[in-house]
């Protein structure tokens, strides 16, 4: 009988380790790539990190933004429902500190693709390349074909709006907490001072503030895009 036991350190050990799409690098910047394609197709401009964040993520939960009961509402609703989405999952119980987690991560997977030549800056903001257009085209699956069907709902609904307007709309849906936990995550990165008393150089933040960075300010801050955290 004591041979059919099984230790508890072996059940440990032969459990799966969670390994969740959104820890792994190349699904997030297919992600990011079929987003940018589909604002090429649609003729939606993405002037600034901020708001390709906001895109990136309300297009993943589509349901955050569509929750109206106008024609226009329904209607969307009925294409991200037959696409696969649902409003009842989970994960829009966390929006706030998922959008915050992700926002952390989009600058080091946008500095990728641009250093892969499949994204590039352009005069209106961040666009997808030729070779970047051809490689979204090649990502079929269900979930590819979904994120599709999300990007196209989410860019006509949200990039017509003014800064002003986007970022008050999505304080509205994501809740005061994103902009609390971001704000811990940049006192946590301040250099603490040296035994002389001086401090050391802290890093420069000013881009990652709600204004967002603009293209010309992308150009200029490579080395901050490079030296994002994974």
């Amino acid at each position: 009988m004591a041979d059919h036991v099984m230790d508890v350190d072996d059940a440990t050990l032969m459990s799966p380790v969670p390994n969740v799409p959104e820890n792994r690098d190349v699904f997030r910047m297919a992600r990011l790539l079929l987003l940018l394609d589909v604002a090429r197709t649609r003729g939606r401009d993405v002037p600034t990190i901020d708001r390709l964040g906001y895109y990136e993520f309300l297009a993943d939960s589509p349901f955050i933004v569509v929750q109206g009961d106008g024609q226009r509402d329904d209607a969307d609703r009925l294409a991200l429902e037959l696409a696969g989405f649902t409003a009842t999952q989970l994960a829009y119980a966390s929006s706030g500190q998922r959008f915050a987690s992700r926002r952390r991560r989009l600058q080091y997977d946008l500095a990728r693709l641009l250093s892969y030549g499949l994204v590039a800056i352009g005069a209106r903001g961040f666009v997808v390349t030729t070779a970047g257009a051809e490689m979204a085209a090649n990502l079929n699956s269900v979930y590819a074909d979904a994120y599709r069907v999300s990007a196209e709902v989410i860019l006509r609904r949200l990039a017509p709006k003014s800064n002003v307007a986007l970022e008050a709309d999505v304080n509205k849906w994501l809740g005061e907490s994103w902009l609390l936990i971001d704000f811990l995550d940049d006192v946590a990165e301040t250099a603490a001072p040296t035994a002389a008393g001086s401090t050391s150089q802290q890093p420069n933040r000013a881009n990652r503030g709600p204004s967002g960075l603009k293209v010309e300010q992308a150009r200029n801050g490579t080395d901050e895009i490079e030296g994002s955290e994974q």
